[in-house]
């Protein structure tokens, strides 16, 4: 029997259910906790082959209105027990958006273990250990009761998603399973041909949550959460006069424990169905001496066309 479980969306909205979590968040949590002292954070989630890129904010200190993005920091990214480099500060290019720390020219691998050291004037110096899992991959992607119905201007596509991966058996891993729906938008031309543009990730809701632009379906597992597939409600919506449906994409990070735990840890509990909990939220961290997450994953994709209904 396949495991089943209602997804849920970020606004945040998420359900616990055996080591099955729901969750959405590609943005580093605010920590703006009342420390007598402040603190310095780390976010940083990163891949094999590609650029670390790291944000260094503070705790807010009491008495004062807000935290702090730290733009003179000394950033040191090691492997194993070599310096692989300095990190580079580069300024965000949107004014609202803070700025990030990232190597130019030292990509992580796989299996690898990197320790990230931070130093800040008036801070305590923090650092954070995480290694790149390997990659498990997805082994079959299919729809099941697909439907279609009309509500006002959207198509509604209605089915449920399976989604299977070769979980070893003899460790102990972990997964994000992401699930977004591709959408290309196009137009009429003057002589009545379609005109096709880029194509991009719209956001899936389920038949109780309907979910915003650019939200993602983000399903937190652990090995096989006991059962073979797993097995998602779903709901793409689309407008027939300016979008055609594309590709259903499936996104199967492994991840490292400190991503898994961190991701788990900031669900909110108030949005735990009737779990009635009221206590503070704890968030995990993997920071010595400061707050944040530093994190290394691997990531998959398998794509797959909608069929007919009926089909």
């Amino acid at each position: 029997m396949p495991l089943s479980f209602t997804v849920t969306l970020r606004t945040l909205s998420a359900l616990f259910l055996s080591s099955v979590l729901l969750v959405a968040c590609e943005e580093p949590v605010d920590l703006d906790l009342p420390d007598r002292k402040s603190r310095l954070v780390l976010s940083s989630s990163f891949l094999p082959e590609q650029a670390v890129v790291l944000q260094v904010s503070a705790t807010r200190p009491r008495g004062t209105p807000s935290g702090m993005h730290i733009t003179d920091a000394r950033v040191s990214l090691f492997e194993g027990m070599d310096l692989a480099e300095e990190l580079t500060y580069f300024p965000s290019t949107e004014t609202d958006r803070p700025g990030t720390y990232r190597t130019t020219t030292f990509k992580p691998q796989i299996g690898r273990q990197y320790t990230i050291h931070v130093y800040a004037p008036g801070y305590d110096p923090v650092s954070a250990v995480s290694s790149i899992p390997e990659p498990v991959g997805i082994s079959s992607v299919t729809v099941e009761g697909l439907s279609v119905s009309h509500e006002e201007a959207a198509s509604v596509y209605d089915y449920r998603l399976l989604v299977d991966y070769a979980d070893p058996e003899a460790e102990t891993n972990y997964y994000d399973l992401r699930i977004s729906q591709m959408v290309v938008p196009f137009k009429l031309g003057s002589s009545g041909d379609t005109i096709r543009m880029q194509p991009y990730l719209k956001g899936l809701t389920t038949p109780i949550h309907e979910a915003a632009g650019g939200q993602t379906i983000s399903i937190l597992l652990q090995d096989k959460a006991g059962g073979p597939l797993v097995d998602v409600h779903l709901q793409s919506r689309l407008d027939p006069a300016t979008e055609l449906l594309g590709q259903v994409i499936a996104e199967l990070r492994t991840v490292s424990p400190e991503y898994y735990f961190y991701q788990r840890s900031i669900m909110r509990p108030d949005e735990m169905p009737n779990s009635g909990l009221k206590d503070p939220v704890v968030i995990y961290n993997n920071v010595s001496s400061g707050l944040g997450v530093f994190a290394g994953y691997t990531s998959v994709q398998k794509g797959l066309t909608l069929p007919g209904p009926g089909n």
